[in-house]
């Protein structure tokens, strides 16, 4: 006659033999540690020392490089005293289509642009024909990667001091970059339209239900070469 051992009994026996196997031991470790910084005695052997330096540089070349120190990178940066400096220092980091950047206002709002990108912007009236080019005239700031020339508009705090009611966004003084200092161009590559949207209007116990179709449309336009202009011995200093 065999005893069947009890349901409690053998949950035990598995509740134990899993708490065994969580507090196990962890396996020993198969990657190679690093090597101490403890200098080695003078008797070492140049060999030694040339597989210690070998395996350390392996261990360590994954790692980025080291980075200077702020002091010394600032240090090295040659400030302009005057726009036509700025702008020489500009043309030598960058070229008309790689390496600047504009800052512009369209439609209430500030818009980071480099040569050929792509902007989309709600649809432009009167609707013009694909292919027009169309000329940027507030435009706030032009850099490259280390040096730039900026108005006041381009800082927030100074833009929203000129601004006669910040809500309704109007500006009573807006400064911009000095006509004749850049120039861009904007390319109308297409008209397009949102996908359809469709909004409920509903009043309760009125029997007022209401279905309203949108299509926002929308103006895609490329951005040309940014071009600083020749004529910088008229330009005063900023």
């Amino acid at each position: 006659m065999s005893i069947r051992p009890s349901i409690t009994s053998a949950f035990a026996r598995l509740s134990l033999s899993r708490g065994l196997q969580t507090t196990a031991p962890l396996p020993p470790p198969t990657t190679p540690l690093p090597p101490s910084d403890i200098p080695f005695a003078s008797s070492s052997s140049s060999s030694s020392s040339s597989a210690i330096a070998s395996s350390s540089s392996n261990v360590l070349s994954h790692l980025p490089p080291i980075i200077p120190s702020s002091s010394s990178s600032t240090s090295n940066v040659k400030l302009p005293k005057s726009t036509k400096e700025a702008l020489d220092l500009i043309e030598s980091q960058s070229t008309e289509n790689k390496g600047r950047y504009l800052i512009t206002r369209l439609y209430s709002r500030n818009y980071l642009l480099h040569s050929k990108d792509i902007l989309t912007l709600p649809q432009l009236k009167p609707i013009q024909p694909i292919g027009t080019q169309l000329n940027l005239t507030k435009i706030l700031e032009l850099g490259s990667r280390d040096y730039s020339i900026r108005s006041n508009a381009s800082i927030a705090k100074k833009l929203k001091s000129n601004m006669s009611n910040w809500k309704e966004k109007k500006l009573s003084n807006f400064e911009n970059i000095p006509k004749g200092l850049v120039e861009c161009k904007l390319t109308i590559l297409e008209h397009t339209k949102s996908p359809l949207e469709r909004i409920l209007k509903k009043k309760r116990r009125k029997g007022y239900k209401k279905t309203i179709e949108h299509k926002q449309g929308y103006t895609r336009l490329r951005v040309g070469d940014i071009i600083i202009n020749g004529g910088k011995e008229g330009v005063s200093s900023i």
